[in-house]
């Protein structure tokens, strides 16, 4: 049995859901796989300044705090929406999509990093440095890294990924699949509390039984 977690780094509610993910995997780790895919919610089509997103995070933000309990920090939200930052969710999974090949057993940890580094701390998801700052946790090498982000068929895997989210018919962010070799069961969309999700997965593995 597989969970499959699909988030976007630049996605506010999954900011507030990948905690329950971790939960999951602290749970269920031993006795399920997970395995995290970038959606692609904002791509060159549709990215678009920090800036410009000012008005609806001020407001929206508050929404995902009071239901997750997850908290944005005052460099994201009074200075990093400020800057004209491109706001775009395909370097970000790149960055993911690397990360997996050296250490997939923390790829939701690593995404969480990198969903704190812009919502907390205000950092740029485009920046180099950025990266550099959060791989000295995992003991990656930085520049191995950045290098393989720069690689084409890096790029082609995680255009891959977004095209199967897609493919999938899940438009919206996050979502969680319940994966039983046979069958997908669409377990969560949208912010979903932890005991709701830790029931439908019961009730799934007790209708196979």
């Amino acid at each position: 049995m597989k969970l499959i977690y699909i988030y976007d780094a630049i996605c506010g509610w999954c900011y507030g859901f990948t905690p329950v993910i971790q939960q999951l995997q602290a749970q269920f780790g031993a006795e399920m796989e997970l395995e995290i895919l970038s959606g692609g919610m904002m791509l060159s089509a549709n990215h678009r300044p920090a800036s410009a997103m000012y008005t609806y995070i001020q407001d929206a933000h508050k929404r995902v705090e009071a239901t997750t309990g997850i908290k944005f920090g005052p460099a994201f939200l009074d200075e990093y929406l400020q800057t004209d930052d491109i706001m775009d969710s395909e370097k970000p999974a790149v960055a993911l999509t690397v990360f997996k090949q050296y250490q997939p057993e923390n790829a939701i940890s690593f995404a969480h990093d990198m969903q704190l580094a812009l919502n907390y701390y205000g950092k740029s998801l485009n920046d180099d440095q950025t990266y550099t700052e959060l791989l000295e946790k995992y003991k990656i090498p930085a520049g191995e890294f950045l290098s393989k982000m720069q690689e084409d068929e890096n790029k082609y895997a995680t255009h891959q990924e977004f095209n199967m989210v897609q493919q999938w018919g899940i438009t919206g962010f996050p979502a969680a699949i319940l994966d039983n070799g046979e069958q997908l069961y669409l377990i969560a969309r949208g912010f979903t509390p932890l005991e709701r999700i830790q029931e439908t997965i019961k009730e799934i593995i007790k209708d196979e039984e």
